[in-house]
């Protein structure tokens, strides 16, 4: 008797196809129904993309001047602001002109989202002490860690999860809007004081995070495996003579 596997159906690429189940998500989608008619011609989804490298050196520059003026987390508020609306249309735009540029989007949307995300902690990290650069480098790591970890879940899945729970990148560029004007008000102090809890709080919800991750596909792998058992078929070995 001979043993045959059923071979396993590969799935499309998913990447353009993000699961939004986030508080800010159909408000989102009303929001680009209504923008894109807006977006000129002239102006394209690698326009729009590429945009990203614009906001992050503004950040990075904000941040700097911030030292001596607070007043400049304005820019750096804004251009937070500016990336999240250029970073909701580019795809949109990309589907609505069918530029077929689906794996390219995927690849720069997140590579660039690697480079925002760093100069958003370079960007603070300019306004602490000098001896707070290794807060600062364990801030940095573990935010990149939670990119990794999203990335991996979509080569696991592919169902590209960007949230967690109804809290996803949208809301978490809201709230750091939102300490900014805090910092504007109450000083550089209140950062230096909060940085080393907000990494501890970074430590703890990516390791609770990878935690249930990993639970999960192990369950997986437990149920693949359930399935490839059930799948092997026998069939006889036919002689001719």
């Amino acid at each position: 008797m001979k043993q045959v596997t059923v071979p396993h159906k590969p799935e499309g690429f998913a990447g353009d196809k993000k699961n939004l189940i986030h508080f800010l998500a159909p408000y989102e989608k009303k929001f680009i129904d209504a923008a894109l008619r807006f977006v000129p011609l002239q102006i394209s989804t690698v326009h729009l993309t590429l945009m990203t490298i614009f906001w992050s050196g503004g950040i990075v520059v904000s941040g700097y001047l911030a030292k001596t003026d607070m007043r400049w987390l304005w820019l750096f508020s804004l251009c937070i602001f500016f990336q999240y609306i250029t970073d909701m249309l580019d795809g949109a735009v990309g589907r609505e002109r069918n530029t077929g540029l689906i794996k390219w989007g995927f690849y720069m949307d997140h590579f660039l989202d690697y480079i925002f995300l760093s100069s958003i902690i370079i960007g603070y990290s300019l306004l602490l002490p000098t001896t707070y650069l290794l807060w600062s480098f364990f801030a940095l790591f573990l935010s990149i860690g939670f990119m990794v970890h999203t990335l991996m879940d979509f080569a696991i899945t592919n169902e590209f999860k960007i949230s967690i729970g109804f809290f996803g990148v949208s809301e978490a560029r809201w709230v750091l809007i939102i300490i900014n004007v805090i910092l504007m008000i109450f000083g550089r102090g209140l950062l230096i004081t909060i940085f080393p809890f907000f990494v501890a709080a970074l430590f703890i919800s990516l390791s609770t995070t990878v935690y249930r991750a990993q639970k999960v596909y192990a369950h997986i792998d437990a149920m693949r495996q359930s399935v490839k058992d059930q799948i092997i078929v026998t069939t006889p070995i036919s002689f001719n003579h």
